[in-house]
């Protein structure tokens, strides 16, 4: 449904998504599709037996090695698959599991991927996706995106795209007007830009808006106002 729907007509240049999604059935679909990836690997005992086997690793940064190997998931075809290796002692915050009672001071991501690109290159990509948890725990905490059930499926879903379209229109808004795409959260706008005390007056066969502003926070505002008044859809917003 996200590919034939939401983005239906769009080019994909790359396909991201965590453990959950790793399956064979998914994997082959993207490859069908000629879409780009980088999957998170679960880490099953097949997994982490060929992990185990690597050797000759790449040390990128102190406490941070890299591998690769050629390996086949649920006598799926051969793929790519990078590993990274973070010694416990020296990145304490790192992430990944511990996999081998042997080597308790490490943790180990995999990641499956289609790409041609250099490891550091590959896990540097994947990692850059963590910001999609920001836009999700946005639209939790300031949409209320998860304090909601209605009792018919479909009612609950027309009011989860309806939030969907309130969060692209505040989107566009900081993308055009603040020029900027996420520092400013909703709850940040409803403060600076919105929940202001206002008024409409008559002037020379106008109505005129009239805002209360203290006088530091005028030009700013008054940026705003210009930024909008040179636009006019349709919009071209990329978010890439």
């Amino acid at each position: 449904e996200t590919f034939d729907q939401a983005l239906a007509g769009k080019k994909v240049g790359l396909v991201r998504a965590d453990s959950g999604f790793y399956t064979e059935e998914l994997l082959s679909y993207l490859e069908e599709k000629q879409h780009n990836y980088i999957m998170a690997v679960r880490m099953y005992p097949n997994v982490k037996s060929a992990v185990w086997g690597l050797d000759n690793w790449i040390s990128l940064s102190p406490g941070i090695e890299l591998n690769s190997m050629i390996f086949s998931h649920e006598n799926g075809k051969p793929r790519r698959y990078i590993v990274v290796k973070k010694q416990v002692d020296i990145r304490p915050d790192s992430t990944g599991k511990q996999l081998f009672d042997e080597l308790p001071g490490y943790r180990y991501s995999c990641y499956v991927t289609n790409l041609d690109l250099p490891l550091d290159q590959i896990w540097n990509i994947y990692n850059t996706w963590a910001d999609c948890e920001n836009r999700i725990k946005e639209l939790k905490d300031d949409f209320g995106l998860d304090s909601f059930c209605l009792q018919d499926f479909w009612a609950t879903e027309a009011s989860f795209r309806f939030i969907m379209v309130a969060y692209n229109l505040m989107s566009l808004f900081r993308h055009f007007a603040l020029n900027h795409h996420n520092r400013a959260t909703l709850r940040t706008l409803k403060s600076y830009c919105f929940a202001l005390g206002a008024w409409t007056v008559s002037h020379a066969n106008k109505t005129v808006l009239k805002i209360s502003l203290t006088a530091k926070k005028r030009p700013w505002m008054k940026g705003i106002f210009s930024q909008i008044n040179n636009l006019s859809p349709p919009f071209n917003y990329s978010n890439a």
